[in-house]
């Protein structure tokens, strides 16, 4: 994707628009961390990358490398309920 993709529009719109309790959501999501980096988010190198086509797949990050990994969605109510559904109930090991 490049910040041209509809999909990153669609994505970038879903995030100003979710409420700040989902947004920490899907910031520790993608990073591993619910907290800004020191400089604040304009620091945080962040990739977007498409994981392939359409599918029922929930998108998948790389916490590592701050990398956002998400089908490409046909729709973007779709891309929104699986976003929604992938940081909302994953837990992953559930350490602190």
């Amino acid at each position: 994707y490049d910040k041209d993709s509809q999909l990153v529009k669609w994505f970038w719109r879903f995030v100003k628009s979710a409420p700040k309790e989902a947004q920490i959501k899907l910031l520790r999501f993608a990073t591993a961390s619910s907290k800004a980096p020191i400089g604040g988010l304009g620091k945080l190198p962040f990739i977007i990358q498409r994981a392939g086509p359409d599918s029922a797949q929930l998108p998948t990050s790389h916490t590592c490398f701050n990398t956002l990994l998400i089908p490409d969605y046909e729709t973007e109510e779709k891309m929104v309920t699986c976003i929604e559904r992938a940081i909302l109930e994953c837990e992953g090991f559930g350490l602190e």
